[in-house]
């Protein structure tokens, strides 16, 4: 594992611990740092996969940079998050008004 993956690692699993800190002082549930660990790992494992796909999207669309549709693309089965994304964009277009 070289040097840049083990920052990417260490910093989504300090932030998976942040998240579940924080869900604990919310709710009292406990969570183990296997737990904290495993999560972290299938975190970073859909991050990985989400980036190859979105640099996959913008190559078949024979673009250098991914786009904001390429991210649509990727939450097109989560509707819920498709939803958030869509929102943000307007908020965003119509914030740059």
């Amino acid at each position: 594992m070289n040097t840049e993956s083990s920052s990417a690692r260490s910093a989504v699993w300090f932030a998976v611990a942040q998240l579940c800190a924080h869900d604990e002082s919310e709710t009292g549930t406990a969570f183990s740092a296997t737990f904290v660990d495993a999560l972290s790992q299938v975190v970073f494992a859909q991050a990985e996969a989400m980036g190859a796909d979105l640099e996959l999207f913008a190559k078949h669309a024979k673009r250098a940079k991914i786009s904001v549709d390429d991210v649509k693309l990727c939450a097109r089965r989560n509707e819920h998050l498709l939803q958030i994304i869509s929102d943000k964009v307007e908020a965003g277009k119509s914030n740059s008004k």
